[in-house]
């Protein structure tokens, strides 16, 4: 800005050269995960709140089916096969550019047949407020997760935390990092990006049912069992 002002002869200096870089803020990756008793009163005060339900619902399904927000705002109907259990996400939807497939579990499926109704027949999975042809803004679920952790005893998070939190948890248990990036729709860096193209789709089925029985153990029990929630042979 200031070397514009300069430019401009708006400003004789630009001070911020003054300025020593041990004082230039530096951005840092964010590491917050929920553990599982959070992840328990996140989706209690989330269903309990006076938030849309369709908001409700999206960020269990952020949850479950670890997309990213943007994915699930844009998504159409016809991107999700009830049939096949599937959800293609489409290249021009897609951070990495490429085209990926959610596979969805049975709790997965019964909130998009949820959504489904909650539409009003519109094409857009979750379309926005008073509008059919356009979906929420990004923005909007932010502030509904804000609302909801209003008055709750849990660290703040934001919802693309809730990816992190499932990748963490799910690795803790024994699932292959790989396997985990492919669900994440991650692009692999370096000599495994190049020379590993496999797509791991049943690893991914399995490990996306198991994620979602626990989430659902969490919810109707309030207890975690480790030992159960673990990679089978």
């Amino acid at each position: 800005m200031f070397d514009f002002a300069m430019t401009a002869g708006l400003a004789p200096v630009n001070p911020v050269l003054a300025l020593p870089m041990r004082h230039v803020h530096k951005a840092k990756s964010r590491e917050r995960a929920l553990s599982p008793e959070e992840i328990r009163v996140f989706l209690r005060a989330a269903f309990e709140s006076n938030i849309r339900r369709q908001f409700k619902i999206g960020l269990h399904l952020i949850l479950l089916t670890m997309v990213r927000k943007s994915e699930l705002l844009l998504a159409r109907w016809e991107h999700v096969d009830f049939e096949q259990a599937e959800w293609h996400i489409p290249a021009k939807h897609s951070k990495t550019g490429k085209p990926h497939i959610v596979f969805l579990s049975r709790q997965s499926l019964a909130l998009f047949t949820e959504l489904q109704t909650l539409a009003g027949g519109s094409a857009l999975v979750m379309p926005g407020r008073g509008s059919l042809i356009k979906p929420f803004a990004h923005n909007a679920i932010n502030t509904a997760l804000k609302v909801a952790l209003q008055g709750q005893d849990i660290p703040a998070f934001t919802v693309h935390d809730l990816r992190r939190t499932a990748s963490t948890l799910l690795h803790e248990n024994g699932w292959a990092s790989d396997v985990e990036e492919k669900a994440l729709n991650h692009t692999i860096s370096g000599v495994r990006g190049v020379y590993n193209r496999a797509e791991y789709a049943p690893k991914r089925q399995e490990m996306l049912q198991f994620w979602a029985d626990f989430i659902e153990q969490l919810m109707t029990t309030g207890k975690v069992v480790l030992g159960r929630f673990k990679q089978v042979a």
